[in-house]
């Protein structure tokens, strides 16, 4: 069933004005480059997709430098950023040609990049599926392990093309 119709399209400034109302955390996805050297990008296009086996999705733009790593290798690392982490995003997101110059990681079990000081959490993932879909190619993972930082830091936040931080409202123990 074909469900796009291009006379019906939105465009796409007014479409990425609609997304931006959509509060987003920010993620590094990092990898190893075929010289085994470490490449990443951030990224605000990410969800869990299953518990069991436990699985998440990246969107990833076509034009990334470091998609071809991704898809050559096959794994990655998650790193979700937390509050002190906008610089790290930033930097990420640039075109810089050695984004881990001064940049404090540690390999993960599966020896790929974890940034040790703006992660809120890590997911060390293994390639199921590349999905192209329009100017981005979708990459399911199933995430083989990770871990969470201890409740210290607020995660880093992005809204309305802004970076910001998350304060709860309600306790996450109560119930709304």
């Amino acid at each position: 069933m074909d469900v796009t119709r291009q006379d019906d399209r939105i465009d796409p400034a007014t479409f990425l004005s609609i997304m931006s109302a959509f509060p987003a955390g920010i993620a590094v996805i990092t990898t190893l480059n075929e010289n085994a050297q470490p490449v990443g990008l951030t990224t605000t296009a990410l969800c869990s997709v299953s518990a069991d086996p436990p699985a998440l999705l990246v969107c990833v733009d076509r034009g990334s430098r470091t998609l071809p790593s991704l898809l050559s290798r096959k794994e990655f690392v998650v790193n979700f950023l937390r509050n002190s982490g906008c610089a790290t995003s930033i930097l990420f997101a640039s075109k810089k040609e050695d984004k881990f110059s001064g940049v404090r990681w540690h390999p993960s079990p599966g020896g790929l990049p974890i940034l040790t000081e703006d992660s809120l959490a890590w997911a060390d993932c293994s390639l199921l599926e590349a999905v192209p879909v329009g100017d981005h190619v979708v990459l399911i993972a199933e995430v083989r392990e990770g871990d969470v930082s201890p409740p210290a830091h607020e995660p880093l936040v992005y809204f309305q093309r802004s970076f910001g931080t998350w304060t709860p409202l309600v306790d996450g123990e109560e119930k709304p």
